[in-house]
């Protein structure tokens, strides 16, 4: 672990709080911050049903998220197994236990039943977050007549298989069936060792996910059940999920109930990884300044004709602008389970019409999606002029416009219900950040372990949301307060390689709230602390000092950047994500102008990405950053504008299902955000009200004064009200 410990702190600058004489005292244990590649496939969770449900091996959590009439059988087919009644579900936490980018999930599994024409499902996986309602990722059924798996891609469409028996199987009769996804590769459905279909389509599979197991109707962060048709349950045994898609023979040892043999990992798959951030297109445009700012524009308003529809700009990838379609058009869509349209009109899907504040200026528009067609906009909201034309087949684009003041951007898709997973506006000129109320200044060190112990709920969604290749992680410290050496067994103190040539160009930086968190059994800290707990002021925004970079550029001589900057208190939500590039050897200072914020004593957490094949962890070090705080009362407009966008958009999704429990993602994030909203805002009064629906408080709904009906009108109701309404009001 690493344990901050104080000597004598001068500060020379009391708005930064430790300047250039200050030194703080670093015990570093044998950790390294660069995560090393991963040697072969990786089993991340077995589930054997020999004893109970919790799992025997386990990256995330091993106990059941959820579970319901579950019983354990002894005739399993290696040793006992799991019983999954009609009505009954199990549900176990996927972070950490599966990865979206690639996988493979094996079991053993028996109809228990007499099978006939009447599909259902026998397993699913829910994404962290969507716009369906299912939410969908990954699912095997038996399709009437044999097996259909598929996993959802980011925008929507599905890799799909399908499969047709020979003869069904006997009820009593225990068959392995195994089902593999990747990215790069398509997907593979084996039925007892044997592979019996597969589509080698590329799709873009990077999510989070949320749960996965047995729940027949949904199992999702919303809501986990089996009911009404969707009640058919079955039997399963040795549940195991692996970190890459296995090979035949993999497979076919599974079958036969041996482990697999390990092998390596493929190498990064260079043009993935460029297609998922737009740069196979090319560089985003260059920071040509020596200081750039980028503001934040935040949309006032999100429709799709007279529907409010904030899922594409709501900072979480995984949810969309449309939903999806009864019946969809998009590939591998098209079920023999007809659920409701969700959040979608059937003329929604055309176009995305978004207000831009008054007074707001902006001169790039970013989109991540697969929609393609035309973005345009108009000062009046009537006549619109084309900006940019979006092909197909792009999933991240930039574009640079004139600059522009207020009005409304349109995004007409030329394919109905592609999908924007998210747009945002900047404006982006030359300057540096403000002065503010006070600043607190760090320091990347790349020999540093990120590893203190109040940094572990973050370390632990990175290892729960990114393949080994993709957690290279570094800690921001206080300035002056960088390691003497660099830990012991760091790459930088062994002399050893840093890349293998399998690792992906992303770096993690986490930056604490404070130093106070310390593990059991450490040497006592003294007298010392740095950090924003308890801040009264609002963040502005981050200023980073980019370091003169030695990465290796692309053909027009640039480094490809991508920055996101994590909302605190949910991780899996962008408060900012740019592209920008810069060349080798050139040092340049981005101001990231935030929407303003009040903190909570959360930790910050951002990630920075490149096209460089050379770019990691090292790259990094010594990189300034610093957090530019102002007035609480002049952040407090848009801290609380955007929680309560926040919580009307959640609550909008998951009122019908009455959801209350915190152990469903969708519900945790809804009390995150409007606790956030009501603790900065005690008195708002919306807030309120949704607070006494969201927590089933009723009596907690604020008071509200209810007008006299007009004279003539004795039940406040009727022609003859709305007749003396008008004759007053005339």
């Amino acid at each position: 672990m690493v344990e901050a410990r104080a000597g004598a702190i001068a500060a020379a600058d009391p708005r930064v709080r430790i300047g250039t004489r200050a030194r703080v005292l670093l015990a570093l244990a044998a950790a390294t911050a660069l995560t090393p590649p991963a040697s072969a496939q990786e089993l991340l969770f077995r589930a054997s049903g020999d004893k109970d449900f919790a799992a025997e091996v386990a990256k995330g959590d091993a106990q059941p998220n959820f579970q319901s009439g579950m019983a354990i059988v002894p005739d399993g087919a290696h040793g006992s197994a799991m019983r999954w009644p009609d009505d009954g579900y199990l549900a176990w936490s996927a972070p950490g236990n599966m990865l979206a980018q690639r996988g493979t999930l094996s079991f053993f599994w028996r109809a228990r039943e007499p099978l006939g024409e009447a599909p259902f499902v026998i397993f699913r996986a829910g994404f962290a977050d969507h716009s369906s309602w299912d939410m969908a990722f990954l699912r095997i059924d038996y399709n009437g007549h044999g097996f259909d798996a598929f996993v959802t891609d980011a925008n929507l469409s599905r890799v799909r298989v399908s499969w047709r028996m020979d003869a069904l199987p006997a009820p009593d009769a225990w068959h392995h069936i195994a089902f593999g996804w990747d990215e790069t590769q398509g997907v593979r459905l084996f039925v007892d060792g044997k592979l019996v279909a597969k589509d080698t389509t590329r799709a873009d599979l990077d999510a989070g996910l949320d749960q996965f197991g047995l729940a027949a109707r949904v199992l999702s962060p919303h809501q986990v059940q089996s009911r009404y048709n969707f009640t058919r349950g079955s039997d399963f045994d040795e549940v195991r999920v692996y970190d890459q898609l296995l090979a035949a023979d993999a497979v076919a040892q599974l079958a036969a109930g041996a482990e697999p043999a390990a092998k390596a990992p493929a190498p990064l798959d260079r043009a993935a990884w460029l297609h998922r951030f737009g740069w196979a297109r090319g560089a985003p445009p260059l920071l040509a300044a020596q200081a750039t700012s980028i503001r934040k524009v935040e949309f006032a308003d999100a429709k799709d004709l007279k529907e409010w529809m904030w899922k594409g700009v709501d900072g979480i990838a995984e949810t969309t602008w449309p939903g999806v379609y009864n019946r969809s058009r998009l590939p591998g869509r098209s079920d023999y389970f007809d659920l409701p349209d969700w959040n979608v009109y059937v003329d929604g899907g055309k176009a995305y019409t978004l207000r831009i504040p008054a007074n707001e200026a902006f001169n790039r528009v970013e989109i991540r999606g697969a929609a393609y067609g035309d973005l345009a906009w108009s000062a009046d909201g009537d006549s619109f002029a084309s900006l940019a034309k979006r092909p197909k087949g792009v999933v991240r684009s930039v574009d640079d416009l004139a600059s522009r003041t207020s009005g409304v951007l349109r995004f007409t898709n030329s394919e109905q219900e592609q999908p924007i997973q998210e747009i945002w506006a900047y404006n982006i000129t030359e300057g540096a950040e403000p002065k503010g109320t006070y600043k607190l200044a760090y320091t990347v060190d790349a020999g540093a372990a990120a590893d203190l112990a109040g940094l572990r709920d973050l370390n632990r969604f990175i290892a729960g949301r990114y393949p080994a290749d993709e957690r290279a992680t570094v800690i921001a410290l206080p300035a002056g307060a960088r390691s003497a050496a660099p830990a012991a067994g760091s790459a930088a103190a062994t002399g050893a390689a840093v890349r293998s040539g399998s690792e992906a160009p992303i770096v993690h930086v986490l930056i604490p709230s404070g130093f106070g968190s310390a593990d059991p059994g450490k040497p006592i800290a003294r007298a010392w602390n740095y950090g924003w707990e308890n801040s009264h002021d609002g963040l502005d925004g981050i200023a980073l000092d980019i370091p003169a970079l030695k990465a290796t550029p692309d053909a027009s001589g640039r480094i490809a950047l991508n920055i996101r900057v994590k909302d605190p208190i949910w991780p899996g939500r962008d408060m900012i994500d740019v592209s920008i590039s810069v060349k080798p050897g050139q040092a340049r200072t981005l101001w990231l102008d935030l929407r303003d914020r009040i903190l909570t004593n959360d930790n910050l957490y951002l990630t920075i990405a490149s096209a460089a094949p050379d770019f990691d962890a090292q790259s990094l070090d010594g990189m300034n950053v610093r957090l530019v705080f102002k007035a609480r009362e002049a952040a407090k407009a848009e801290h609380v504008a955007d929680r309560f966008n926040q919580v009307k958009d959640n609550w909008a999704f998951l009122v019908e299902e009455h959801t209350a429990s915190q152990r469903e993602g969708l519900y945790r994030r809804l009390y995150a955000d409007i606790g956030d909203l009501l603790r900065v805002d005690p008195d708002h009064v919306e807030g309120r009200r949704y607070w006494a629906d969201i927590g089933y408080a009723p009596e907690k709904m604020p008071a509200a004064t209810i007008a006299p009906a007009p004279a003539g009108c004795p039940n406040g109701r009727g022609i003859s009200c709305r007749t003396s309404a008008a004759s007053a009001n005339s």
